[in-house]
Parts: structure tokens; sequence; C-alpha cells
């Protein structure tokens, strides 16, 4: 609710809002990231690596892929619903596959479907 995440029990770092952008706050989009961040009531904040929790400050962390890459968890948790919020639809679920097939995801060798 309001740009919240709705699982109480989803809190930490690990749970912390994030992008990841080559460059980070230097990408050439960055610009227009941080518009539609503004236009949500959203703030931007440099990530500098182990970052606290995001819960209730309106906050999302942006990192430098240099220099933070991305370590992708199993297939299964890519673009799967919440687990307490209505469904986000069939046709964002569907974009694992997608992604899958162009290997944008990669099968980890966990249980990576349900």
């Amino acid at each position: 609710p309001k740009g919240e995440r709705v699982d109480p029990l989803d809190r930490g770092g690990e749970y912390r809002s994030l992008i990841g952008l080559p460059g980070g706050t230097k990408h050439p989009k960055y610009p227009e990231v941080e518009a539609a961040a503004a236009a949500k009531g959203m703030t931007l904040a440099e990530g500098k690596g182990n970052d606290p929790d995001t819960l209730g400050k309106k906050l999302v962390y942006v990192y430098d892929t240099a220099k933070f890459p991305f370590y992708q968890a199993e297939v299964y948790h890519q673009f799967h619903n919440d687990f307490q919020s209505p469904a986000y639809g069939k046709k964002y679920n569907d974009l694992v596959n997608e992604a899958v097939e162009d290997g944008r995801v990669k099968v980890t060798g966990c249980p990576d479907r349900i």
C-alpha cells in the first residue's frame, strides 16, 4: 500500500528497494528514473553497499552495476506474485519464460519451478 511492502515479515537490508544501472546515478537515463520516482513520491539515493532497509522511507537505492553486479536467485523468484497482495497477472508472470529463453535469467540448479 502506498509504495510499501505488504508482507510485514519482509524486513531488513535484504528487502531494501533498489535499482541497478551501469554507472549508477551517472547513467544517461538516470534523470528519467529520478523523475519517475519523484512523480510517485519516492526519493533515490546512491547505494553504497550493505545499505539498510528502506521500509517506510519511500527510498530506492541506485547501485552501479559495475561495482555491485547482479546475483540472480532461483528462477522461481523472478517475476512472481507477492504472496499477500493481488496477483500481478499472467502477462507479468510469463516474463520469466521470455527471460530464460533469451538468457537474461539462468537456470541455477536449485528448484527453479514450482
